[in-house]
């Protein structure tokens, strides 16, 4: 591997490497991206961009280890290497996602977790599964209360919210929240209501003598790729037109948002998916698609609640599931009888990625 060859005018440069391939970098780019003159050696730029004159490239020389650029009217000379130039060639990959269905019930495992507080691979590797699959499952946790805070601990930190640093979700006498109840809960994402939303949820068994209960994931990425192929217009209907979501507590909370159900990124992509029936609030989009919109509604909800895609397991104490709250919906069986006690948290999904990639530069 190798650079055969380097062309420049005063705006571009162009560089060709020996597999065949080449690569065109706009000089303002090159100079904004140097790495030297920075605050701990290659960390936080110690300028910004309105400091910079208009940057000319006059020279570009192939040197051993890359390529010797240099910028007037500075008169500033940086050499970037083979190895710079191909990482920064390359589009930004797609964040890492494996689509699921039912298949999954037979993969369903439980990882230990007196071994993630020794082992950094298998916490790398736990942390990976949720990443890419939206859900980790967890056994051997403390069941005394709170322990679920140390469980985030392991890659970040509790996202706070109107209900607390924690919750418990067990049967009330008067419950502000049907998931205080046993009634049946159907499929659905935590607090759509908000921006952002928090985008891990974290439930931990601490007692389950009930006679039902059992958790149910559906994979809303897949459920929203589905749509997108055999229902494009309702797709395209879901990811455009937003909806209102609120949550309302007397003297306490007033939280309201207005977005998409499906949301995709600048590439289409799906980002997030928002889908709560108990918070979801009356329609205020034309009349004119009124109609067609109740139609994608109704084949969204019909997908994530399609019995086909479910998998379905018990919590039992000392157990505990974390999942992506912005793409995996979730939902319970009913019960009648015995007590069922889970404790529930939010983190954010930017320091489970964060710790992946510090475990990964330790391996």
């Amino acid at each position: 591997m190798g650079i055969t060859a380097v062309d420049h005018d005063h705006q571009w440069l162009d560089v060709r490497f020996t597999d065949g391939t080449s690569s065109r970098f706009l000089g303002a780019w090159l100079r904004d991206n140097i790495g030297s003159g920075r605050h701990r050696n290659g960390g936080q730029r110690t300028f910004d961009i309105n400091d910079l004159p208009p940057v000319s490239i006059t020279t570009a020389v192939r040197v051993a280890d890359g390529v010797t650029v240099s910028f007037e009217p500075e008169g500033l000379q940086e050499t970037f290497d083979e190895q710079w130039f191909r990482q920064h060639a390359q589009v930004v990959p797609r964040p890492h996602r494996s689509l699921w269905g039912a298949e999954m019930q037979s993969r369903l495992s439980f990882e230990d977790y007196p071994t993630l507080l020794t082992d950094p691979n298998r916490l790398h590797d736990w942390l990976v599964g949720i990443r890419d699959h939206g859900f980790g499952l967890l056994e051997n946790v403390p069941t005394t209360p709170g322990s679920i805070l140390d469980v985030v601990d392991l890659f970040g930190y509790v996202r706070q919210t109107n209900y607390g640093r924690l919750f418990d979700v067990r049967e009330e006498a008067d419950p502000a929240n049907l998931a205080f109840t046993k009634l049946k809960i159907g499929m659905h994402t935590d607090n759509p209501y908000r921006d952002p939303v928090p985008g891990l949820q974290l439930l931990h068994c601490l007692t389950n003598e009930s006679d039902g209960g059992a958790n149910q994931l559906r994979d809303g990425f897949a459920v929203g790729e589905q749509l997108r192929n055999l229902h494009p217009s309702q797709f395209e209907l879901l990811s455009t037109q937003p909806v209102r979501f609120r949550f309302f507590e007397e003297g306490s909370a007033d939280l309201e948002t207005h977005v998409p159900l499906i949301e995709v990124d600048d590439r289409g992509a799906i980002r997030s998916i928002r889908y709560n029936s108990r918070s979801i609030q009356a329609f205020d989009m034309p009349q004119a698609i009124m109609a067609d919109f109740y139609e994608a509604y109704r084949t969204l909800g019909e997908s994530l609640h399609d019995p086909a895609g479910l998998i379905e397991f018990r919590l039992d104490p000392g157990q505990l599931m974390l999942f992506d709250n912005q793409r995996v919906a979730h939902g319970r069986s009913a019960y009648e009888v015995g007590a069922r006690h889970l404790q529930g948290c939010y983190a954010d999904k930017d320091s489970l990625n964060s710790r992946i990639r510090v475990l990964e530069t330790q391996r």
